[in-house]
């Protein structure tokens, strides 16, 4: 039931016996949907309404390294962020949990053994069935075999979402099932608790009047920004004991991923390098080709987790980027605009439609033009540091009485030795499998550090509420509770001590399996 009154909820407000979600992207509709699933009467509490909208900018400012994410990367919307994401799901892996000596407290207190399972229960949960799960099997069935490379570099797939918007995603659940409620255009601005135990949320209204919702469970899942600020300013206000108000690790280590062009590529053979990383299309699921380090280079030369992808630009990239987006409005009825560039993108691509929808049916890829130029990209970890951090600045206050969250993004020139070394060995291999080589960004090739300002974040904030063994440490345990609470939990990538290569998103939601399970089998403060 969505609803945007406090009055339609019908008196449930000083009663007990409910969830509480903060936020309504992809954690937060995900988590109350399966809690929904299990028999749990779960309240989202969104601070946007249904229209695509952002922050407004008096309520952020990003003091450090330039960070676009801040503004660009976030929407206060129903469905949070999933009205600006594509839906690509990628795993950590194992190197990412376990620690590593030349990266200071980068151990997580969850191994990849712990969460591994969460990761198949939350693709089978996405509609992503265990047969498209396994990239040998994908592969057998496309390539012929999966290709393997020299160099300790690994090829492996991405998996998309069907619908990446969750407001689509779980539009029927939302309507259809009573236990399943989301109040939007209200914004989560304190909390109440009688001792470790949160009792209540406060919300202001469009009027900026505030209200207060009980709730048994409470989950914050508002995204890495605006979860910091919540517990920064609710660590700060002095009219009640706040259980976190003395933990200093609120915001710290904030850390995205570094992205960029670090090559250009020109295949020995355009036909065989396009078999093996144009995106390909199998049983209505989508594929995206990628490489990477192994663990074990990463660990033997002290590296950091990088995913490297090929981007393909050609005459028509935009005409057919316009189609591609026209269809997908069509398909999940939102909002067309630019209707009357449809007939001369269609034109500009019509001598590509035929070749485009053979490629798609018969070679199971999306057609690219032979004549494209190729790009090597990267997503790259960074190191996390204590200097790069989330505040809040009191002396400025929002619409809704919060203070605005100052973003102090830091990265360092160090992380560009493993940039270059993971390019060299991605340069190496491919020219070993007679697929391409690639000419290398001269300022990286020649460790200018003026090459670490070429790059850019990838709009996956994480950090700032960290995964730890005790306060001392993080903010939320192994299960995500808020240490010095019994029933406040933290969900999303704010939680992550480090960020592997892979995008941010499904590494979030297998940890939103298992908090589920984790809250509906074993609720008990630890």
């Amino acid at each position: 039931m969505l609803v945007e009154d406090l009055n339609q909820l019908k008196g449930l407000l000083k009663k007990g016996g409910r969830t509480i979600v903060i936020g309504s992207g992809a954690i937060g509709l995900y988590t109350a949907n399966e809690l929904v699933k299990r028999g749990k009467h779960v309240l989202v509490i969104e601070s946007g309404g249904t229209n695509l909208g952002g922050f407004p900018s008096t309520s952020y400012s990003s003091i450090g390294m330039k960070h676009d994410g801040i503004k660009n990367g976030r929407s206060r919307t129903l469905g949070g962020t999933t009205n600006l994401w594509g839906g690509q799901l990628a795993e950590f892996q194992p190197i990412d949990f376990s620690g590593r000596d030349w990266m200071p407290e980068s151990a997580w207190p969850v191994l990849f053994n712990e969460i591994a399972p969460y990761y198949r229960l939350t693709y089978e949960n996405l509609g992503i069935e265990h047969e498209y799960q396994n990239d040998d099997k994908v592969c057998k069935s496309v390539l012929g075999e999966k290709p393997k490379f020299s160099e300790g570099i690994e090829f492996f797939l991405t998996r998309w979402l069907k619908i990446p918007n969750f407001a689509e995603y779980y539009r029927k659940q939302i309507s259809g099932n009573p236990k399943f409620q989301v109040l939007i255009n209200h914004t989560v601005v304190g909390f109440d608790s009688i001792g470790e135990q949160i009792t209540a949320v406060k919300v202001s209204d469009h009027k900026r009047q505030v209200h207060k919702i009980n709730g048994d469970i409470i989950v914050v899942a508002a995204g890495t920004i605006e979860t910091a600020r919540l517990l920064l300013h609710s660590a700060s206000e002095t009219n009640w004991a706040c259980p976190w108000g003395h933990n200093k690790n609120i915001g710290a280590r904030f850390h995205d991923h570094l992205g960029g062009r670090v090559a250009y590529v020109y295949p020995y053979n355009t036909k065989n390098f396009f078999k093996y990383f144009c995106t390909i299309v199998f049983k209505n699921h989508k594929f995206q080709p990628k490489i990477r380090l192994n663990n074990e280079i990463i660990k033997a030369d002290r590296l950091l987790s990088i995913h490297g992808m090929f981007t393909f630009e050609s005459s028509v990239s935009e005409n057919l980027t316009y189609l591609k987006q026209f269809v997908k409005a069509a398909i999940y009825r939102r909002n067309i605009s630019g209707l009357r560039y449809l007939p001369s993108n269609l034109f500009a691509c019509g001598k590509y439609l035929l070749p485009l929808i053979w490629k798609y049916v018969y070679d199971h890829r999306i057609f690219v033009p032979s004549k494209s130029r190729i790009s090597f990209m990267i997503q790259a970890e960074q190191t996390p540091r204590k200097e790069s951090r989330i505040t809040i600045d009191p002396s400025v206050i929002d619409e809704n009485g919060l203070p605005r969250v100052i973003l102090n993004w830091q990265f360092f020139e160090e992380d560009l030795l493993a940039i270059k070394q993971f390019t060299v060995c991605a340069d190496r291999a491919l020219r070993k499998a007679g697929l391409a080589k690639l000419k290398i960004i001269d300022d990286l090739y020649e460790d200018a550090p003026s090459f670490m300002q070429s790059l850019h974040d990838t709009y996956h904030q994480s950090g700032g509420a960290l995964m730890g063994t005790s306060d001392r440490n993080g903010v939320v345990n192994q299960n995500l509770k808020v240490f010095g609470t019994e029933n406040l939990y933290v969900a999303g990538s704010s939680t992550f001590r480090t960020g592997s290569g892979a995008n941010s998103v499904f590494t979030a939601l297998a940890f939103a399996t298992r908090l589920v399970d984790h809250l509906t089998s074993n609720h008990e403060p630890n």
